[in-house]
């Protein structure tokens, strides 16, 4: 992978730790979940549209990949964290790794080895050990919706390079358009008598939201998708394990959460775990995607 392109990929997860860390103030504040999520795509949606060509991928292949890789995704990502720490929610994320390996398998662009199948052993006994006890119903929902958002997510980007035609912030853009239809209709069915309440939000919330926006999801996104276009996915998964060492550090740092022993260590063993799945091999060979 060209210099340039490992510092996207790096700057990626700049961006995601923080913003997904600093978004729980937002979610327990000012926003439901879903209200939140439908902002953000509108936001995006809007700002990116004007500025790319008309997508080439089909109108139903993007109707799905904004459902799972953008609506389902994003708002299990926002209930997690209105029920969880931010550090637990964010060192959960990186069971998208491991799912995607598996999804990897399913399609047939990889295959089966013990190293990746202990690798994602190593990292659902490190979730264990970050959950520890459910303390109550809603850290069970907490972790359930960040499950379901990891496979959603996961497998979506295990897709993408089959059936996309599009790439970077063309593709984004096209999903985002799909996906914010989509939570207008789910805000409107679930949170339609909170709507009204919108107008009480204080202009420091609403900074909040295009902030999230733009650098939580319209630039990253649009690197990420770029990116994934061009190389493998077993290429560009290794920098997820960026994302926890900013998150958890912003959490600390900016929101006050403790760091207790079983936190710290679970997510040693997560890393760990991730690392194995990751690892190629001085001698492993690499099959090089064809550039878009």
């Amino acid at each position: 992978m060209p210099l340039a392109h490992i510092a996207l990929a790096v700057s990626i997860q700049i961006f995601w730790g923080p913003i997904y860390t600093l978004a729980k103030p937002a979610v327990a504040a000012w926003f439901s979940p879903v209200i939140l999520v439908t902002l953000i795509y509108l936001i995006v949606s809007l700002v990116l549209s004007p500025l790319v060509p008309r997508a080439r991928t089909g109108g139903k292949t993007l109707f799905l990949l904004a459902l799972f890789g953008c609506t389902i995704q994003s708002t299990m990502v926002y209930y997690s964290l209105m029920l969880l720490p931010a550090s637990t929610a964010v060192l959960l994320m990186q069971l998208q790794l491991p799912v995607a390996v598996v999804a990897s398998w399913v399609m047939g662009r990889d295959k089966p080895s013990l190293k990746n199948g202990l690798g994602s052993l190593i990292c659902l006994i490190g979730v264990a050990i970050v959950i520890g006890k459910p303390e109550g119903t809603a850290d069970l929902l907490g972790v359930g919706a960040m499950v379901l958002c990891v496979c959603s997510w996961a497998i979506t980007q295990a897709v993408i390079p089959v059936v996309a035609k599009d790439h970077g912030m063309t593709l984004y853009a096209a999903m985002a358009r799909h996906a914010a239809p989509q939570m207008i209709v789910v805000a409107l069915l679930v949170e339609g008598s909170g709507l009204a309440a919108l107008g009480t939000i204080p202009l420091t919330g609403w900074a909040a939201v295009g902030g999230i926006a733009l650098l939580g999801f319209a630039l990253p996104y649009s690197i990420w998708y770029w990116l994934l276009m061009r190389h493998r996915i077993d290429e560009l998964t290794p920098f997820l394990l960026l994302m926890p060492v900013f998150g958890v550090a912003t959490a600390a740092w900016q929101l006050g959460e403790r760091l207790p022993p079983a936190l710290l260590l679970g997510g040693a063993v997560i890393l760990a775990g991730l690392g194995l799945v990751v690892w190629r091999g001085p001698r492993a060979a690499r099959i090089k995607p064809t550039a878009v």
